[in-house]
């Protein structure tokens, strides 16, 4: 009994490092992958540059027509109100009485 209880123990501890080790070597293997897949990013001199005057103005026009827009989409959105909601759906109403006619006549 003892001595297959040690085996056991030992397939296990095998069988655990073998799992374990290949999720290290997978892990490793994406490490590499994504070192070699994206180089280093040079630091491009355009885009530390500040916006000339000009572009910020039309950067405000654009950003003010947008504001007006969705202002303009909001308002016509409540034109037409939706229609008041009953007190008890449908579902409600239907179930209820179902459930009063199980109860039968008082």
């Amino acid at each position: 009994m003892n001595l297959d209880l040690t085996y056991a123990l030992q397939i296990t501890l095998i069988g655990m490092s073998l799992v374990f080790g290949a999720i290290v070597l997978l892990w490793g293997i994406m490490v590499v992958m994504v070192r070699l897949m994206n180089p280093p990013a040079q630091p491009d001199s355009a885009a530390q540059e500040m916006p000339s005057e000009a572009e910020l103005k039309q950067r405000a026009a654009a950003a003010a027509v947008s504001l007006a827009l969705s202002k303009q989409l909001q308002q016509e959105a409540h034109l037409f109100p939706l229609p008041p909601t009953a007190f008890v759906s449908a579902w409600q109403a239907v179930t209820r009485s179902n459930q009063l006619r199980q109860r039968g006549p008082r």
